[in-house]
């Protein structure tokens, strides 16, 4: 048990919150030049290149209510990043990227892999491996 606070700061709980809060700052970044907002990249980044993504299914990728996620879809629609689609062409409302919205993918995605090779450049293959399936079980034991 721990007793002291920084006895707390060095746990690998608190040090894991702390990765993820700096490595969540760095993400942003690239959205503020394109006046995006935190959680707009999640967006983004579910809509397929050219084929249609329903709302309902963004709302599950991104984990947003229908009603949070419609003026998000809006914002990016004026930012001229999504494009609505015919109904006839899926079962409800659905978005695809536009061409800006396409690049705009490609540099995100390009962020992260720097992002991602950065923090695991220094390890070997083997301790890439462990560290994923410790995040994987991380996960696992606090999502139950």
């Amino acid at each position: 048990m721990l007793h002291m606070h920084k006895k707390i700061t060095h746990s690998a709980l608190f040090q894991l919150i702390e990765a993820g809060h700096m490595s969540r700052q760095v993400l942003l970044r690239p959205l503020a030049r394109f006046s995006l907002h935190p959680g707009d990249d999640a967006i983004i980044l579910g809509s397929k290149k050219k084929k249609p993504t329903t709302d309902v299914k963004l709302a599950q990728l991104t984990g947003l209510s229908q009603a949070s996620l419609q003026p998000r879809i809006n914002r990016l629609l004026e930012l001229s990043l999504l494009q609505r689609t015919d109904f006839e062409e899926t079962s409800g409302p659905a978005t695809r990227l536009s061409k800006s919205g396409r690049a705009l993918r490609k540099q995100l995605i390009a962020h992260w892999v720097e992002l991602d090779e950065a923090l695991m450049n220094d390890l070997s293959k083997s301790e890439k491996k462990t560290l994923r399936q410790n995040i994987d079980r991380f996960v696992r034991l606090l999502s139950l």
